[in-house]
């Protein structure tokens, strides 16, 4: 789909439309670039195997710092006065200014900033921190998700959404029939209401991209909607196999396996061989000897649903997993400037009166650093 079609305002004709601004395997390789030495290797480290780094020149001074002496001599006193901390310093790229950001449109400036050649697909760039948050004791919890897909409503993740110890319980609430299973994700339009009681769980999310060697990052704040089973169906079918036994086998921050420190202690002594090191203490056979730690329950449930889809060709998607789309009500664009004067400008979705055609704008803001 070609981005310029897309339209600037947001979709009158589909609650969940599906023009994509980008889609699994649409991430174009970028030639990684060629690193030339700079500097000349010493002969003799060269020979001996070993290169010698530069000492930094406040070397003196951190050890001084990191000392148990509560006051620093001259010597330490004068380096550290001389050579005060620097830290890192964000030279890649020109000011960033209005004139640089898409005038009506995140989702567009995003897709701008994501294509940057200089982003390479080695870096994993749609690499994200998806934060959620518990209710109603508001403790918040953050995990490391791929973004999938991009289209004009918002961001969308793929995972297991169902357990009631992760984040599913978080954002759906806790509806399994039982200790044992799995909740279904939800159908979109199932709940309408921003908040139907603590217990149907908070939809507010965040979504974090950092591209660290861009000096860039991108923040991203709305509510979570699920994707309908169609939707989801279509990417499950894009993954392999064994990712797909994988999901089934698996209750996403359940608890395999615990154990208190002391009983951990008595057991580890108990099942490691002295005779081998005991300064080490060395497992002298880890098949026989090795705690279980869980992984074995693991292991039993994927050989389960190894069994169980033996025969299928087309291993179904569970009802517990699928695709949630991050609906923007806050987007903003961060860039590194020297001296910390970062430029950081932020899109703020703006709702019209009822009546109003549109519905909603985008307003511009400049952040202060």
């Amino acid at each position: 789909m070609n981005p310029g079609s897309l339209p600037d305002g947001p979709s009158h004709d589909a609650k969940h439309p599906k023009k994509l601004i980008f889609a699994p395997g649409d991430i174009q390789t970028t030639p990684e670039p060629k690193i030339t030495p700079t500097e000349t290797p010493d002969p003799s480290a060269t020979a001996t195997g070993v290169t010698t780094a530069p000492a930094p020149i406040s070397r003196l001074a951190a050890e001084a710092l990191r000392s148990n002496a509560s006051t620093p001599d001259s010597v330490t006193e004068n380096e550290i006065v001389s050579h005060p901390a620097r830290a890192h310093q964000f030279v890649s790229n020109p000011p960033l200014t209005i004139s640089q950001m898409h005038p009506t449109n995140p989702l567009h400036q995003f897709h701008n900033w994501f294509r940057d050649p200089r982003l390479l697909p080695s870096s994993a760039p749609e690499t994200c921190t998806l934060a959620t948050a518990s209710m109603p004791s508001g403790r918040v919890s953050a995990r490391v998700v791929y973004l999938k897909e991009l289209d004009e409503r918002g961001w969308v993740v793929y995972s297991n959404w169902g357990s009631r110890e992760g984040k599913g319980g978080q954002v759906f609430g806790n509806h399994a029939d039982g200790e044992d299973t799995l909740s279904a994700m939800p159908e979109p339009g199932q709940d309408e209401s921003l908040q139907a009681g603590l217990q149907e769980g908070n939809k507010w999310a965040a979504l974090t991209f950092c591209w660290s060697n861009l000096e860039r990052q991108v923040r991203i704040e709305g509510l979570v909607e699920p994707l309908s089973r169609d939707e989801s169906e279509m990417y499950w079918r894009t993954r392999e196999r064994g990712s797909q036994i994988g999901a089934w086998a698996s209750w996403q921050s359940k608890v395999l396996w615990s154990m208190e420190p002391e009983l951990l202690l008595d057991r580890r002594r108990k099942s490691l061989d002295p005779t081998l090191c005991p300064q080490m203490q060395v497992p002298g056979d880890v098949d026989a000897t090795d705690i279980d730690d869980g992984r074995a329950l693991l292991e039993k449930r994927v050989k389960e649903m190894e069994e169980r889809f033996a025969g299928v060709e087309q291993i179904p998607l569970p009802p517990f997993w699928g695709g949630v789309r991050l609906v923007p009500e806050s987007v903003e664009f961060w860039q590194g400037r020297r001296s910390r004067l970062h430029d950081r400008f932020r899109y703020v979705r703006v709702h019209k009166e009822d009546g109003e055609e549109g519905g909603y704008i985008w307003r511009i803001q400049r952040l202060s650093p």
